[in-house]
């Protein structure tokens, strides 16, 4: 009898542990968002000017009784990768054809909240001043990923400069059909851009990473385009947490006044807000 009671209580507790067990893996394994304070707002963004954007407008979200967490990030992949697995609640960092890209390729369930502010994609040297004294032999570099590379490119044939393939809908240096220049051109990350500049005779850079590398664009910029809301930067979120508190207040924040103001003063018409 004692034997058996002493199995009994043995049961128990491996039952007990085996239990506790499954709820412990249960519980790691909620998402980043879900198991902070519900009154932390997570944003991923670029240093520049998402980050900044972000650092100067958090007294305004602290008002609205949360508290912003800003996570930056240094390319263009992760921080949808980081919102679609729930890690942040919204990020700033793109423009609309990039995030329906990124939905279309990756399946992620994700949506614009609000358009915010064009970066235009101007083209920079240091020894030319026109895309017509572009030369045999001259080094061009562009974006490499698709949305961008394919802009820039579209830009130069927009200018007679070469010629693309007809039908490809995100064009790339390989589907170049005619350069009578002679002109080299070099795909890089985007980020990495502001370094090769002089290393090259031109090249086409992101405004976020020319504010960041401290370029003039009064001075440096030998090509901008007009600007007609294609390539306007969103707010984006998950569809689901489209209409949420967290979300509307973040809306109304970055359209605000102060917002505004900040993204004309401090960036000087490399970054323009179109709200």
């Amino acid at each position: 009898m004692k034997l058996k009671k002493l199995f009994n209580k043995k049961l128990l507790g491996v039952v007990l542990s085996l239990t506790l067990g499954i709820s412990a893996v249960g519980c790691s394994t909620k998402s980043n968002v879900s198991s902070k304070n519900d009154k932390t707002i997570a944003v991923g963004a670029m240093q520049v000017p998402g980050t900044e954007l972000f650092e100067h407008l958090k007294s305004e979200v602290e008002k609205e009784g949360y508290e912003l967490e800003i996570v930056t990030f240094n390319d263009y992949t992760t921080p949808n990768t980081a919102l679609a697995d729930s890690e942040i609640d919204a990020n700033l960092f793109q423009h609309r054809p990039y995030l329906n890209e990124s939905i279309e390729k990756q399946g992620y369930d994700l949506t614009d909240v609000v358009r915010l502010y064009e970066v235009p994609l101007q083209a920079y040297s240091n020894k030319i001043k026109s895309f017509d004294e572009l030369k045999s032999g001259d080094k061009f570099a562009i974006p490499n990923d698709p949305t961008n590379g394919s802009r820039a490119l579209k830009i130069l044939e927009d200018e007679g400069v070469i010629k693309l393939k007809e039908g490809v809908e995100l064009s790339s240096a390989k589907d170049i059909i005619e350069n009578k220049r002679n002109i080299e051109f070099i795909e890089a990350d985007a980020s990495q851009l502001p370094s090769l500049l002089q290393d090259v005779d031109a090249a086409f850079i992101n405004g976020n990473f020319a504010a960041a590398a401290g370029l003039d664009a009064n001075k440096q910029s030998i090509y901008s385009p007009e600007i007609d809301g294609t390539y306007e930067n969103v707010l984006a979120c998950r569809t689901e947490d489209l209409n949420s508190e967290k979300i509307e207040i973040l809306k109304k924040i970055l359209t605000s006044d102060e917002s505004r103001s900040f993204l004309k003063e401090h960036y000087k018409g490399i970054i323009i807000p179109t709200f």
